[in-house]
């Protein structure tokens, strides 16, 4: 299959796996908010944030294994690969006891010194922390197999595992319905156990597919390879720690100010702009292993092609579905959750703005982590990220409401575009002028203009669910249109339709009809 056939196949596999995952997600957050209450809910939110505070330990060594994977497919020579599968593998091994111990020793200090949680739950929210270091070790030792699998482009297995990981945690919910003891408990010990499973079943399949995954995999090491993955680990983990501090600092700040009540508020915003998110997570998963491995084979120019298109389609996929989200918010958390918790509202809109600012410059990550060149970049937007923790702190505690912390995330967020920008062009060679007039005018224009548009309902009508349909097929409608006349290139617009056309008769060749 050729690789830009393989990128939109892998791409529609990813989307229909991510599809059924927002629907089967947002129904299982509503039962489950609905089952353990606000205040549970909250505590779980809370004591998931401790746990992501150590969890882009494993993120940072996740990209890591992905890049040198894919990079050393890329070169064609299989000894390299079956050399940097095992290495990854070892070190993901050590790794994962030693998160272990941290996330221990973290988790004692926060619990006695920090966390503000009522003294009737402060035993089911240390045992449900003890199930999510349980959890993170199962996870950190299946990355290199998960890794594996997303370098050979093997998206159709990976998104059925992980299908399956999605239905069981529906699955936890609607028991959570029937269930009335124990709640929180049960839910943390119940999502412990299909992490297992579904963290088991990736490592069975990559074992008996991929011959790097079952030869000796604490065996034929190299020592070269492990240098080359700790020192790109070490500079990427500056730029991954402040992104996982980030998020879940705030959750700790909102916690010492505000109390769990709003813990409860922004886990439902995480949750709802994750599921948002997954619309441009889909194009970048399947994306980025061509962006490697074309870097991996020394062609450059194709890398930095992906790299603009990646950027560009990522603010087309996230505008379409967020324009309407943020417009008819209100409605549709009421329609969705039986309880609205107070901020969440604001607190996604928010967001929603910070996550379409970061979208037109993300990409360029990818393109650095290909190029291997990192230290500088890395560095740079740790200070950056981090920085927003003591000004929202300072907020805080001169008395500003709690919306301030994502207003300050999106202050620092267009310093983060500018600096991403500045190496774009130092380490990968890009020409900022051409990536502005590529990327942000190509997408600024009809994304503007797609929400001046879908407003139009709002203006006129008034809520409720006709307007809720006809916000979205008014908004999509228009985005669309406005991205075909005035986001895409001719080039871009016909290779879009003979790929997709190639597609549909592949399908009708394989028709029972």
């Amino acid at each position: 299959m050729k690789a830009a056939n393989r990128v939109v196949f892998n791409t529609g596999v990813v989307y229909v796996k991510l599809f059924l995952s927002i629907i089967a997600g947002l129904l299982t957050i509503r039962l489950v908010l609905s089952a353990l209450g606000e205040t549970n809910y909250g505590i779980y939110s809370l004591v998931a944030g401790i746990s992501g505070m150590l969890a882009f330990l494993n993120a940072t060594m996740s990209h890591a294994s992905k890049r040198f994977i894919a990079h050393s497919l890329g070169t064609g020579d299989s000894t390299l690969v079956n050399k940097t599968f095992n290495t990854s593998f070892l070190v993901h091994l050590i790794l994962a006891f030693v998160i272990a111990v941290f996330m221990l020793v973290l988790g004692y200090i926060m619990f006695e010194h920090i966390l503000n949680i009522p003294s009737d739950k402060v035993y089911d929210a240390r045992l449900v922390f003890l199930f999510m270091v349980i959890s993170m070790f199962v996870s950190v030792i299946t990355v290199p197999f998960e890794s594996s699998m997303r370098a050979h482009e093997n998206f159709l297995a990976l998104s059925l595992i992980e299908l399956l990981g999605v239905f069981m945690h529906l699955g936890i919910a609607i028991y959570l319905t029937y269930a009335n003891t124990n709640l929180l408990i049960t839910y943390g010990f119940l999502l412990l156990i299909s992490q297992v499973i579904v963290r088991g079943i990736k490592q069975i399949y990559s074992r008996s597919k991929y011959k790097e995954c079952r030869a000796g995999l604490i065996r034929n090491i190299d020592k070269t390879v492990i240098k080359k993955m700790l020192s790109f680990s070490g500079w990427t983990l500056l730029s991954s720690s402040g992104s996982i501090i980030n998020q879940q600092a705030k959750s700790v700040l909102l916690n010492m100010f505000f109390g769990v009540a709003l813990n409860a508020a922004n886990g439902i915003t995480k949750k709802v702009t994750q599921k948002l998110n997954m619309v441009v997570v889909g194009l970048t998963e399947a994306i980025n292993p061509q962006i490697v491995k074309s870097e991996g084979s020394g062609n450059r120019k194709k890398m930095l092609n992906l790299t603009f298109v990646a950027a560009k389609f990522s603010v087309f996929l996230f505008a379409i579905f967020a324009i309407p989200v943020y417009i008819e918010l209100p409605y549709l958390l009421n329609l969705w959750l039986e309880t609205v918790p107070e901020y969440v509202v604001i607190f996604c809109r928010l967001f929603l703005l910070q996550m379409i600012i970061t979208k037109f410059t993300y990409s360029l990550e990818r393109a650095f982590r290909a190029i291997g060149k990192i230290r500088e970049v890395s560095i740079t937007e740790a200070i950056t990220k981090f920085s927003v923790i003591p000004v929202a702190y300072f907020c805080f505690r001169i008395g500003m409401p709690p919306p301030t912390i994502f207003i300050v995330s999106i202050f620092f967020s267009f310093i983060m575009a500018v600096i991403r920008l500045y190496y774009g062009k130092k380490i990968a060679g890009i020409n900022v002028i051409d990536y502005l007039k590529k990327v942000f005018l190509k997408a600024t224009v009809p994304v503007i203009l797609s929400i001046c548009m879908s407003t139009i309902p709002m203006l006129v009508m008034e809520e409720g669910f006709f307007r809720l349909i006809f916000t979205l097929v008014l908004s999509m409608a228009a985005s669309l249109v406005l991205i075909r006349f005035l986001g895409l290139t001719q080039e871009e617009y016909i290779k879009i339709k003979d790929v997709a056309g190639d597609g549909l008769r592949k399908i009708k060749r394989i028709s029972f009809f």
